[in-house]
């Protein structure tokens, strides 16, 4: 005769399947500002309004009457990031563009990051018009987002060697990452780049001393985009090793 599974065995098979459930039903959700939640599929962005899928049904929601929404970073993303991580920036542009023509004005950290990065990657490719495009559309979708919208200008203008514009952009942003112990999601990313940008000025003001020092805080405090790390350290390297200098 075979013998029952034990309460314990039960219990552990019920959590299982609790937690599989979990993930198997997980959705996407929009609350409005008039409290409404919905929950479904959130498709995409488009003419202004969120698209779901919440059942059979697709319907829209105003980006303007969303008070928050919920919605896992898509394959494209992730995909996207970790190529730019790795240095790939061809392989990362059509991932990234895919994810900001989906959804873009979606406000989640990694749409608003997505849109963000997107002109980054066209100027590391060379297009400048496709990034100066990016970065317009950007300042578009997400008006609140200033300190964002700077670095992309600033980045802009270092290309363009047009560093006074850059520093004057930069400036306060590198003065509240000082103040800043530990940057939420998102923010690291930008505080790096910021010091990262403000580090090339420096150099081509020759304060060596001090472009070292934004070089090591893009690589030791905010170092959430791997790509700009990359590039802080190669500089940090070459000043250190090449120049001997030291941070002040």
């Amino acid at each position: 005769m075979k013998a029952s599974a034990s309460p314990r065995t039960w219990i552990v098979s019920l959590l299982a399947l609790a937690a599989c459930g979990s993930f198997a039903f997980a959705q996407d959700a929009v609350v409005q500002k008039n409290g409404v939640r919905s929950e479904g599929q959130i498709l995409g962005v488009a003419a202004g309004k969120i698209k779901i899928k919440v059942g059979p049904v697709e319907t829209s929601i105003a980006l303007d009457q969303a008070a928050s929404v919920t919605k896992e970073a898509p394959k494209s993303f992730t995909e996207g990031i970790a190529a730019w991580d790795s240095g790939n920036a061809a392989q990362a542009l059509p991932l990234i563009k895919s994810t900001v023509d989906t959804f873009r004005g979606l406000p989640t950290p990694w749409a608003e990051r997505a849109s963000a990065l997107l002109g980054d990657i066209y100027l590391s490719l060379n297009q400048v018009p496709a990034a100066e495009t990016a970065f317009a559309e950007f300042q578009k979708a997400y008006p609140g987002s200033t300190s964002q919208s700077d670095i992309g200008l600033a980045h802009l203008a270092v290309e363009k060697k047009d560093f006074a514009s850059a520093k004057a952009k930069l400036e306060p942003i590198v003065a509240e990452a000082q103040g800043v112990a530990l940057a939420p999601e998102g923010k690291g990313a930008m505080y790096g780049k910021a010091f990262f940008l403000m580090g090339v000025i420096r150099e081509s003001e020759g304060d060596l001393p001090e472009a070292l020092r934004d070089y090591l805080s893009t690589v030791t405090l905010f170092y959430e985009d791997q790509a700009v790390v990359a590039k802080a350290r190669e500089r940090a390297d070459i000043l250190v090793k090449e120049k001997q200098v030291i941070v002040p």
